[in-house]
């Protein structure tokens, strides 16, 4: 497989995570705002971030796909993040999405979250991708359900209280025309 840094939206677009973009992942996982649901539920020790980053790269080197920060076109502006990542040490790929919030209630997870399918379904070969939120969580519950997620009961992944959901490549197509 390829590894492609870039890709696209109409309104966003995606760079590889790299350890240039350290600045910007501090910023955003030690506001508390941005963290409440995120599995510490507290904002990250700068030693974190660092660590968060370096696994980040490792994913990419690893599988050549992996989380993409998201700038808005054209100004550059980096919003957030979005990206497919293995779920720790399991067969099991998982969507991720964090957007910085000035930019809330715009559409911009949604619309990062549908291409990163896209991109998981037709570029990285996937044949199912999964999300999972905290139960409080009902924005990105909703996102998840928005993108064409089904409620998954089966799923266990992170050993927490979490809410699991999926999608296959069939049902994402379907749901597309």
């Amino acid at each position: 497989m390829n590894r492609i840094e870039t890709i696209e939206s109409s309104r966003l677009k995606f760079n590889a995570i790299n350890s240039n973009d350290i600045d910007f992942l501090c910023r955003y996982y030690t506001d508390p705002e941005l963290t409440k649901f995120l599995p510490s539920g507290e904002p990250y020790k700068k030693n974190k971030v660092v660590e968060l980053l370096n696994n980040r790269i490792k994913h990419w080197n690893k599988h050549h796909f992996g989380t993409y920060l998201l700038s808005l076109k054209p100004s550059g502006k980096i919003i957030g993040y979005c990206g497919l990542e293995y779920v720790q040490d399991t067969e099991f790929v998982d969507i991720r999405y964090g957007i910085t919030t000035e930019h809330w209630g715009k559409g911009f997870a949604k619309e990062a979250s549908i291409r990163c399918i896209e991109h998981g379904f037709n570029d990285i070969g996937l044949s199912i991708i999964y999300g999972a939120a905290v139960p409080v969580n009902v924005v990105s519950i909703e996102i998840l359900k928005k993108i064409g997620m089904k409620p998954y009961e089966d799923g266990n992944f992170y050993d927490d209280d979490v809410d699991y959901y999926k999608i296959n490549k069939y049902d994402f197509l379907k749901a597309k025309a």
